[in-house]
């Protein structure tokens, strides 16, 4: 029952819920209403804001950003966001609000996540589209 994170480096909410095993590098934005589950790896610079979801055995890349807002209207409104157990995550991937990644898939470096993601695949690009499955 291990949590190791750069605490003084990094801006994570008390009220967020991380679970055992996980390492958070420094730079990480982790906000009030965020699940994380155990033996996640969450790389230096990651944004994750209210409304997000990750499962277990989770990589998140570094500068990796997750948005909570799908349509920027007034009053502002969380669309939630959910993350499956052993998705992997590639560095400066955007994940837009809603969406949800399937068990086991990839995102590619950079790609741009629109919609949601079935399990086991491998999508990439802007936007994210698939490329072939994971396994």
């Amino acid at each position: 029952m291990s949590k190791r994170w750069a605490e003084h480096l990094s801006n994570i909410s008390p009220k967020a819920i991380i679970g055992d095993d996980c390492v958070i590098h420094a730079g990480v934005h982790i906000h009030d209403q965020v699940k994380i589950g155990n033996r996640c790896l969450i790389q230096a610079l990651a944004f994750i804001p209210n409304g997000v979801t990750i499962g277990d055995d989770v990589f998140v890349g570094p500068a990796v950003v997750f948005t909570n807002d799908r349509n920027l209207t007034e009053p502002w409104e969380i669309s939630r966001t959910i993350v499956k157990n052993g998705v992997k995550i590639g560095a400066n991937a955007t994940i837009i609000a809603g969406v949800t990644l399937g068990e086991g898939c990839v995102i590619g470096a950079g790609a741009v996540v629109t919609k949601d993601v079935p399990a086991g695949e491998l999508w990439v690009g802007n936007p994210a589209k698939f490329l072939r499955m994971s396994r």
